[in-house]
């Protein structure tokens, strides 16, 4: 329906510029919702050139009204606005699904306002990704998908004078979505749930990639920032020296401008057909016998925004952050989130308040103590991480100190970090401190640096070493606990009366 309060004295159409109200049939004259007019003729023309292509990326332009922007609405036009609405609005889906992934932070502070001019509103953030994000319509499903940044695709297109390069396919029979790619199907179980966590190869080289141009070329960090003046190809170097997975039957990957040098490296979520992530998995060490977790707060799980039990020496503070990826079938439901910042944490374990002193036990005075955390990056920003350990005396001495080196945080997946420190002196060491260290490579404004999950202090030993270790009274060990959700408050309530001993609770539905 016009707009009553808007009458557009235009006596020409704006695209043909022939009087309107003529009264030949084939200058039909219509009033489109935002109250300009046109040809009726003339909109079906620009709205049949406007429809979608599965050769270039989704444009919105043509379907709009020239003079104010709007989109056309008009029932007369509804066999040719139908298809790209529906588009419209399903890209906007697929917006907020990649701004979750690039702004995760502004997301969730922004507020749900739909008015535009809310600087803090979700609508201004979709209206930024709007004009950011390149989709493209994939030829096997015809649905649409994230191709990367309209940016990288505008600059490719003023450096060739053309929308196509070496490389990037424009056949709809090439251009396909992650779900419907059979590199994907080769690797991953559900292609279209797990899309998000497929990590893939860098076409031009061996590299893990972090972008995506072009709706299908894919770029490591290195390349990307090559690309396209000074991109060259990196060759593989084989089986031998190359640590990333090989295509089936291949004993190095093919790297180049071509569709056959793209390939899917493993699935996070299903790790299927991966040898990087079934060495993760299979890295995952039988947990060697010892006290329980000393640290408080291992993972954040105090919420959103604890960091309860840790200091923060430096400028640079870690946060905590919903678990994305997860590290222990969906137990742990939080970990810490490092930034562009160095950011430290440390946590100090008073020893002298639970181990006895030396006259008081039979076994040998020599502790072993284990710190441990597990750590992973993003699949689109590299970070590194690094941990530390110290034990000091009674006046704040250093006796032992034991650190990994920086490393580079894995993208997509959990590994642990494990640091082993033997002969520590009951008569001397008074407490154990606990460093984790994190930041990203790339200084991305926000929250993009390596993750931390599982922090852990342990001393190591049988139960008969730790009984006579330990102060009697103080929780050592673990009580694994199963009893119906009805009893929950009872239990909880329990331990805390009791604190003599650490109860893991699991919980199995009530039959009554």
């Amino acid at each position: 329906m016009a707009d009553t309060t808007f009458i557009d004295t235009s006596t020409e159409c704006a695209i043909c510029l022939n009087p309107l109200d003529c009264l030949s049939d084939n200058n039909e004259t219509i009033t489109l919702s935002c109250g300009h007019r046109w040809h009726l003729a003339c909109l079906k023309e620009q709205l049949a050139s406007a429809q979608p292509s599965k050769s270039k990326r989704l444009i919105f332009s043509g379907c709009r009204c020239a003079k104010c922007s709007a989109f056309c609405d008009h029932p007369k036009l509804e066999n040719l606005t139908r298809r790209t609405d529906s588009l419209r609005e399903k890209v906007d889906e697929l917006v907020v699904e990649q701004l979750k992934v690039d702004a995760p932070d502004a997301w969730r502070d922004a507020t749900d306002s739909n008015v535009s001019s809310n600087s803090n509103g979700k609508a201004k953030l979709i209206e930024e990704g709007r004009r950011s994000y390149a989709f493209y319509l994939c030829g096997g499903c015809d649905e649409p998908y994230f191709g990367g940044t309209i940016e990288c695709a505008d600059e490719m297109n003023i450096a060739e004078g053309t929308g196509a390069r070496r490389g990037e396919l424009t056949t709809s029979e090439d251009r396909l979505c992650k779900s419907c790619s059979p590199k994907s199907q080769a690797i991953c179980q559900k292609t279209f749930e797990h899309r998000p966590y497929h990590v893939w190869k860098c076409r031009y080289c061996c590299n893990p990639s972090t972008f995506v141009c072009y709706g299908n070329v894919h770029f490591c960090s290195s390349c990307h920032d090559k690309n396209p003046l000074s991109l060259e190809v990196i060759p593989c170097k084989g089986r031998e020296k190359c640590s990333f997975p090989m295509p089936e039957g291949c004993d190095k990957h093919s790297n180049g401008s071509t569709l056959e040098c793209e390939q899917v490296y493993y699935c996070v979520m299903c790790d299927s057909s991966s040898s990087l992530g079934a060495a993760a998995a299979a890295a995952e060490e039988e947990e060697i016998p010892g006290s329980r977790n000393l640290i408080v707060n291992p993972s954040g799980e105090e919420g959103s925004i604890s960091t309860r039990g840790w200091q923060h020496p430096s400028n640079g503070r870690w946060k905590v952050e919903p678990m994305g990826i997860p590290v222990d079938d969906g137990i742990t439901r939080f970990n810490y989130v490092s930034n562009f910042q160095r950011c430290v944490m440390t946590q100090t374990i008073p020893l002298h308040r639970y181990v006895r002193t030396p006259s008081s036990t039979s076994t040998n005075t020599a502790l072993r103590i284990e710190i441990s955390a597990k750590y992973m990056g993003r699949t689109d920003c590299p970070s590194v991480f690094r941990m530390e350990a110290r034990v000091a005396n009674i006046r704040r001495e250093l006796i032992h100190q034991s650190s990994t080196s920086t490393l580079e945080a894995p993208a997509g997946f959990w590994e642990k970090a494990t640091l082993t420190i033997d002969g520590v002196d009951m008569n001397v060491a008074h407490e154990v401190t606990m460093i984790v260290y994190g930041k990203d490579s790339r200084f991305w404004r926000g929250d993009y640096g390596s993750k931390v999950c599982h922090c852990s202090v342990r001393i190591l030993g049988t139960e008969e070493e730790l009984r006579e270790i330990f102060l009697p009274g103080k929780s050592w060990f673990v009580v694994d606990v199963n009893f119906p959700s009805r009893q929950l408050p009872m239990m909880i309530a329990m331990c805390h009366h009791t604190h003599n001993f650490y109860c893991r609770i699991y919980q199995y539905p009530s039959t009554a």
